[in-house]
């Protein structure tokens, strides 16, 4: 994975359906020059409402080749944040079952996935 400081990380798209703010982040790094046959530094957002689950999905992403990271709920009503990276190629054709598998791994450890950014080289 890349160095973080070589990499800028942007919100690409603001509102819509799921499906479209996927597609619009695709199109948006395309536009950037990114070729979405090649892999990039992809990071997604979990939330948990527990530190256990936010553990137990941290542990299945670790194990699933992720860097993981936790930040620590900012008070007793406030969720866990797992953000976790990877080299992945998303495109198109992949976009869909990319969403699905994490909006199945937070559903499984009681939690919501928020997202995902992809890495612009800048």
């Amino acid at each position: 994975m890349a160095d973080d400081d070589s990499l800028r990380f942007e919100i690409l798209s603001e509102g819509g359906t799921p499906d479209e703010w996927d597609l619009e982040v695709l199109e948006t790094l395309e536009e950037h020059g990114a070729d979405l046959s090649e892999p990039h530094e992809v990071r997604v957002h979990l939330y948990f409402p527990s530190e256990a689950e936010a553990e137990a999905a941290g542990e299945e992403l670790t194990e699933a080749g992720y860097d993981v990271v936790a930040f620590e709920s900012a008070g007793e009503e406030e969720p866990w944040h797992i953000r976790a990276a990877r080299d992945l190629r998303v495109d198109r054709d992949n976009v869909a079952g990319f969403r699905s598998h994490f909006e199945d791994l937070a559903e499984r450890h009681g939690g919501e996935f928020d997202g995902w950014e992809a890495a612009s080289d800048a």
